[in-house]
């Protein structure tokens, strides 16, 4: 019996993962992120994979660096600038700006 909770509550996990990470690339599309983050290539900013590597490795919090409440750990050089993309997350929910920190994270 319990392991069958354990797959049932595992199952529910990934299926709310899985929505809100669809529900994050609908707002990474809105917003014009993708002008500079790129799945898997380097460009102007830093590709998707590399930020979810970093924010893994370093157990650093995505969704207070999108909130403004976080210094960049992934290219701090580049944090000036990231400020002005990141004012108009301002306007979205925290459900919002979690769903847009899954995407990023599951790449």
């Amino acid at each position: 019996m319990k392991k069958l909770a354990v797959m049932v509550i595992a199952t529910v996990a990934v299926s709310v993962s899985t929505v809100l990470a669809s529900e994050g690339e609908k707002i990474f599309k809105s917003k014009g992120c993708g002008t500079c983050h790129k799945p898997n290539v380097n460009t102007v900013g830093p590709s998707l994979k590399h930020i979810a590597e970093v924010y893994k490795q370093k157990n650093g919090d995505l969704v207070a660096y999108l909130k403004g409440q976080a210094d960049a750990i992934v290219d701090p050089k580049k944090a000036a600038m990231m400020k002005n993309y990141l004012r108009p997350l301002k306007s979205l929910s925290d459900e919002q700006i979690k769903a847009l920190a899954d995407y990023i994270l599951s790449h």
